[in-house]
């Protein structure tokens, strides 16, 4: 498994240095927040945050790397005494991005595809009772949003939804391409809030 993670992680690592090698490449950083929500009736609000990195080998186009992380929790305290269970989601993906339009304000539609890592906890009183195995899982989101642009800094909004797609026979770990059950989706949706700094533009 841990071979075939270094086989994605490479490829994607490899199109960001390819990109980066043309002359007329530029490099933005964003900083998210953002809040996440499955489609399940009842689910509840998740909150998380994450960097990315772009490379622009044109104004319009971007591809990159990203990493997030989300996290949920729930408390129940009866007579005295606390049950908590909490766990987190990583998405750890590749991403592209085509902005529409030059300016001030720059619409554009993107997607990641990548690695979903998760993993829980369940404690009593403190103390750890369960704890699972981190998962991993292949996932893609397709995004939309604008940046507001104020020089070489810029204001982000967009929706994104997420979709995580199960592994065969319910294994643990993804592990190879053909592990991917693409029949067995979880979804959430939800919107992120950053900064991005450096747009792109060139000199």
């Amino acid at each position: 498994m841990k071979k075939n993670m270094k086989r994605w992680a490479g490829a994607a690592l490899t199109c960001l240095l390819l990109s980066a090698g043309s002359a007329s490449a530029q490099f933005s950083l964003g900083l998210q927040g953002g809040i996440a929500k499955s489609n399940l009736e009842g689910a509840n609000n998740i909150y998380g945050g994450g960097v990315n990195l772009r490379v622009f080998p044109s104004e319009q186009f971007a591809v990159g790397l990203a990493a997030k992380t989300f996290t949920d929790g729930k408390e129940y305290s009866v007579g005295g005494q606390t049950l908590s269970h909490s766990g987190t989601l990583t998405p750890v993906t590749a991403t592209i991005d085509l902005f529409l339009y030059d300016g001030v304000v720059r619409p554009y539609l993107g997607g990641d595809a990548g690695m979903y890592f998760s993993k829980y906890d369940t404690r009593f009183n403190g103390n750890r009772i369960t704890e699972t195995a981190r998962r991993s899982h292949l996932g893609a989101a397709p995004r939309a949003g604008v940046i507001f642009s104020t020089g070489n800094v810029g204001i982000q909004l967009e929706g994104i939804y997420h979709v995580i797609f199960g592994n065969k026979n319910n294994s643990a770990q993804v592990g190879t391409a053909d592990n991917v059950d693409f029949e067995s989706t979880s979804k959430f949706y939800g919107v992120n809030l950053g900064l991005v700094f450096g747009l792109g533009k060139k000199k």
